[in-house]
């Protein structure tokens, strides 16, 4: 066991400094790391966002491109149909109309 008394002035104040570059290179090097790995977290999400946007910008590009085909398809079908037959359509037009005000109205009490 050592003796804390036969220290010198000198040797303690020696010591306490080791001690404090010690601890100063220490810090400097978990600095340097924690610096390290902020980088390369920030570059991992940058990455990571970026390839995020690009697969969900060609996944809404082949979803737009499909709905306008469904959607163009849809509206040539229901054109012919209200041509060949506009008073069929203008009847179901209003007993859609009729049974939805109704069963808003009755929400409403």
């Amino acid at each position: 066991m050592t003796d804390v008394s036969s220290f010198t002035p000198n040797d303690a104040s020696s010591a306490a400094a080791s001690a404090l570059d010690g601890a100063k290179k220490t810090t400097s090097e978990k600095t340097k790391r924690a610096k390290e790995a902020v980088t390369k977290a920030v570059k991992s999400a940058r990455e990571t966002a970026t390839e995020v946007a690009q697969q969900t910008r060609t996944f809404a590009e082949q979803k737009a491109k499909v709905g306008a085909a469904w959607t163009r398809d849809k509206a040539q079908v229901v054109h012919h149909t209200a041509e060949e037959h506009p008073i069929g359509v203008a009847f179901g037009a209003f007993a859609i109309g009729l049974g939805v005000g109704f069963l808003i109205a009755r929400n409403l009490d």
